[in-house]
């Protein structure tokens, strides 16, 4: 009775001899493949031209003289995704001037902005500005944070991606730089054309991508510049054309006509 006992006992010691040696060789290959994967992020940034500092942040007095000295010194398209028009880096005058610049010697600017920037006068006025200088802009129902790609150059971006208070970094890595404009890229083809400023008399006052965005009468009527009844009353029109009798029949009506 005491043989298979003492068997017992000596495969257990063996096992866990076994098994603690196989522990320490997975914890020795674990440290390799870290090792490797910090190596391999290092070889990739050096060969993509990368910088030392990957985020600097920016202290609040020197933002607009960084932003401008982006806008002078790079190429290519500026992608800028809006979460504010009331603050930000680039809000200045020197700073607007030199972005206005920029559009004007051939380089083009594209912007989304959330859908609240169409529902006050500042922000109608500051979309009108910019597309009379040549941007185009898009439109989303909400932006949860807020950048500005520079071609390829870097990206000024908040040092917390839905947290303002905390101030404004430069990106240089160009893995880094290529990810914001891919998100961004992504959300523009999901974006509405931003309306064009229009008053009753004068033109298209593209309603219907207003409605699309789903704006209330009230904040249509002030971008548009015309009275609540006049909305109503070519929300009315525009439900009779379609053969509907609901807001929500309108949207899908208007939906099916597009596609």
């Amino acid at each position: 009775m005491g043989e298979p006992a003492a068997f017992d006992g000596g495969a257990l010691l063996v096992l866990e001899e076994h098994l603690r040696r196989e522990l320490s060789r997975i914890d020795e290959r674990r440290r390799d493949l870290d090792a490797s994967r910090e190596l391999l992020a290092r070889l990739t940034s050096r060969a993509l031209g990368a910088h030392e500092l990957m985020l600097e942040p920016i202290a609040d007095a020197l933002a607009p003289a960084v932003v401008s000295r982006l806008l002078v010194e790079s190429t290519g398209l500026l992608r800028n995704y809006v979460l504010t028009v009331v603050e930000g880096p680039a809000l200045d005058e020197a700073t607007m001037r030199a972005n206005e610049d920029r559009i004007r010697r051939g380089d083009d600017q594209w912007a989304i902005y959330p859908a609240s920037a169409l529902s006050s006068p500042q922000g109608q006025r500051w979309m009108s500005g910019w597309a009379e200088v040549g941007e185009v802009q898009r439109i989303l129902p909400t932006t949860e944070t807020e950048f500005a790609v520079f071609g390829t150059a870097a990206v000024v971006a908040l040092a917390g991606w839905d947290d303002p208070s905390q101030g404004y970094a430069v990106i240089r890595d160009p893995l880094v730089v290529r990810l914001y404009a891919a998100f961004f890229d992504l959300a523009w083809r999901h974006a509405a054309p931003a309306p064009v400023v229009g008053r009753e008399g004068n033109g298209d006052p593209k309603l219907v991508e207003l409605l699309e965005l789903g704006l209330k009468d009230e904040a249509i009527a002030r971008y548009l510049g015309v009275s609540l009844r006049t909305v109503r009353r070519r929300v009315a029109h525009l439900m009779a054309v379609n053969g509907v009798d609901t807001r929500f029949q309108l949207g899908w009506a208007l939906a099916r006509r597009r596609h």
